[in-house]
């Protein structure tokens, strides 16, 4: 994990982790912990959504798993951006088909990665959302 440079700050952020394996999640909230974001971890798509369209929630981006329980994350992530356009929405999933990712982006996930993935690519990928917020970089 030390050699995922450069770590940024993400203090006072809110990242919502839409994840229903609980080793998949403790593998996020490991990479994210160096960006001191706000982790907020929610395990299927029906209360992905829930919280997610609730307006005094205050949310910076989502990392979407794509196969979660009661919905799914592109159903999910499609209700969301009825009412949440802007919201970022990183798509992650084990399956790699193309008819998958073509169904990530059509339903509006702005960005979609396979697993596994190194801690660089998502900090990377997480990173480019907040590039135009002037985010803070350490090491």
């Amino acid at each position: 994990m030390d050699n995922c440079d450069p770590f940024f700050s993400l203090k006072n952020r809110n990242i919502v982790v839409v994840e229903d394996d609980v080793s998949n999640f403790r593998y996020f909230e490991t990479v994210l912990k160096k960006t001191q974001a706000n982790i907020h971890w929610i395990k299927n798509g029906r209360d992905a959504v829930s919280y997610c369209t609730d307006s005094s929630n205050n949310i910076d981006l989502v990392i979407m798993d794509i196969l979660i329980p009661l919905i799914t994350g592109i159903e999910a992530t499609r209700e969301i951006k009825k009412s949440r356009k802007d919201l970022p929405v990183i798509a992650v999933t084990a399956y790699v088909s193309r008819d998958i990712q073509e169904s990530c982006f059509m339903a509006g996930c702005d960005e979609f990665l396979f697993k596994p993935l190194l801690p660089k690519q998502l900090l990377d990928s997480i990173k480019h959302f907040f590039e135009k917020d002037q985010v803070s970089v350490y090491n």
